[in-house]
């Protein structure tokens, strides 16, 4: 587990310490009505560590050992029998508790899965909703960008209800964050030995690049639904250095999908409806991308404009590759215009920077009420529609 090195059981302290890392309050229940209906939860119990590497051993071997076997059959052909599982617990997330699974099988080399648990709500109902939106979406894009699942269900134990799910682990794919350095804020890539590799602007820059496309790549054209919601302060997305340090990009969660405007708004699934969907989509990811906190935890900041330069480039990438069919788009969706891209720069080109700053604001104030990132969007809002005007104006 975090901050620890060597095998924990029965016996050491940390197997009876709080899986949250402190103990509850004395009588705290919560009001989420789906937490009702457990109603054998005991939230003034704390849940050990002991306790929930217990329920991942009870659902990946006595319980739901069926998913298990899938997964493997899945990642290797002719692997033959398992004959050892390592469960590792990687961090503390708002919802889940991932947990790395390392297993060793006769002839092939070690296979990783990991399980996303919860123990309490709302991470005891996201887990359903994540397990179904990520097989929805298997197979919109090819190749995928998040990854493959293999089974969800409940372990029921004395004290409550710990929901999992079974899915793809990302081998060599790393959490990134903004850190401060002495030369200012850079990006900071965290290596599963818990070094930190700081890299360039431009490095970084493909990242936020790519993940643009991928966003964009599984953003619903006709619909204006998009993946949402997500968070680069939440480690949604993940990376890996290819050759000549050209980044890969995945991402790790995909909690639900939403319009950005509610489509009853607009007029019809139109040309025009389509258009209109993805203005407010591309206006409102721009600023999304360029939102992080410092260290993952520490106090919002807003990234420079080398970021949204890579957001703009990512985005239009995505809609030539899909209205050119380079990439494999689902089979529900209409074709895509194959001149979209110049249709839409056109039409953002036509809007003045005042027109787009309004239109930019009353997007955020749809937003969630967060008021760090509220007022720092606020702050960086004209410089961020003058840079949008900037980096669409054709020579």
């Amino acid at each position: 587990m975090p901050g620890h090195s060597g095998q924990i059981g029965p016996g050491s302290p940390l197997w009876d310490m709080p899986l949250s890392g402190k103990k509850n309050k004395t009588g705290q229940k919560g009001t989420n009505p789906a937490a009702e209906n457990r109603s054998f939860q005991q939230p003034c119990d704390a849940f050990t560590v002991g306790e929930y590497f217990l329920a991942a051993q009870n659902f990946l071997i006595r319980d739901y050992s069926d998913i298990l076997c899938r997964a493997v059959t899945s990642l290797a052909d002719n692997c033959g029998r398992i004959q050892a599982l390592d469960i590792s617990l990687e961090k503390h997330g708002a919802f889940y508790h991932p947990l790395k699974i390392t297993i060793a099988t006769q002839f092939s080399p070690p296979l990783y899965l990991v399980l996303n648990g919860a123990v309490k709500e709302p991470g005891l109902s996201l887990v359903k909703t994540e397990f179904q939106s990520l097989e929805n979406m298997a197979s919109r894009v090819v190749p995928s960008f998040i990854p493959r699942v293999f089974g969800a269900g409940e372990i029921r134990s004395a004290k409550r209800i710990v929901a999992f799910f079974l899915g793809e682990w990302f081998v060599g794919f790393c959490e990134f964050h903004v850190t401060r350095t002495p030369n200012g804020n850079q990006v900071a890539v965290w290596r599963d030995d818990d070094t930190h590799m700081v890299i360039s602007w431009h490095q970084a820059a493909r990242i936020y690049e790519k993940i643009a496309y991928i966003l964009t790549a599984y953003y619903d054209l006709h619909t204006g639904h998009e993946i949402y919601p997500w968070h680069h302060a939440a480690g949604d997305f993940v990376a890996a250095a290819g050759d000549l340090q050209i980044w890969d990009v995945r991402l790790i969660t995909v909690r639900g999908t939403a319009p950005v405007v509610d489509a009853e708004q607009l007029a019809s699934a139109s040309g025009a409806h389509l258009l209109s969907c993805l203005v407010f989509y591309f206006l409102n990811l721009t600023l999304r991308m360029r939102l992080d906190r410092l260290d993952g935890t520490g106090p919002m900041v807003f990234l420079p404009q080398i970021v949204l330069d890579a957001t703009i480039k990512g985005v239009f990438t995505a809609l030539d590759h899909r209205s050119n069919e380079l990439m494999g788009a689902g089979a529900e969706d209409p074709p895509v215009p194959a001149d979209i891209c110049h249709v839409f720069v056109d039409l953002v080109n036509g809007f003045s920077q005042a027109q787009l700053t309004d239109i930019m604001v009353n997007l955020v104030e749809a937003w969630p009420p967060d008021a760090a990132e509220l007022e720092l969007v606020h702050e960086n809002l004209l410089p961020h529609c003058a840079g949008i005007c900037k980096a669409l104006k054709r020579p």
